[in-house]
């Protein structure tokens, strides 16, 4: 099985969007529901006084975020597996956020036969 860990960093020209918690936990959500993710738990949190981070675990593996608005920047991190798209993902946080400037990093890991081991 191969896996595939989208690093997604963006910047936004207004950062008041990277500020709240519900917004960007909502985004979040439709992005992994829209991947067909099986969704475990989700958990976000706001700091004070700027930034939020998030994290929504998957029965595949897990869809985070971690903002810090006053670089208006975010960083978006997509670990999924096989039948998911985390393309799909990223296009939708695209459409939501309105990147400026952006940088997606698309890793393959795993997919090779695990080595034997003496027993």
């Amino acid at each position: 099985m191969s896996f595939r860990h989208v690093l997604y960093d963006l910047w936004v020209e207004d950062a008041r969007i990277l500020e709240r918690v519900k917004p960007l936990e909502e985004m979040l959500v439709e992005a992994a529901r829209r991947t067909g993710a099986n969704i475990l738990h989700c958990h976000f949190h706001q700091f004070d006084p700027h930034g939020v981070t998030g994290l929504i675990l998957i029965a595949q593996s897990h869809l985070s975020i971690h903002t810090w608005s006053e670089d208006s920047y975010a960083a978006v991190d997509l670990f999924t597996y096989s039948h998911m798209d985390p393309d799909t993902a990223v296009s939708y946080i695209r459409e939501y956020l309105h990147p400026v400037r952006e940088k997606i990093t698309d890793l393959t890991r795993g997919g090779l036969p695990v080595p034997e081991t003496d027993s």
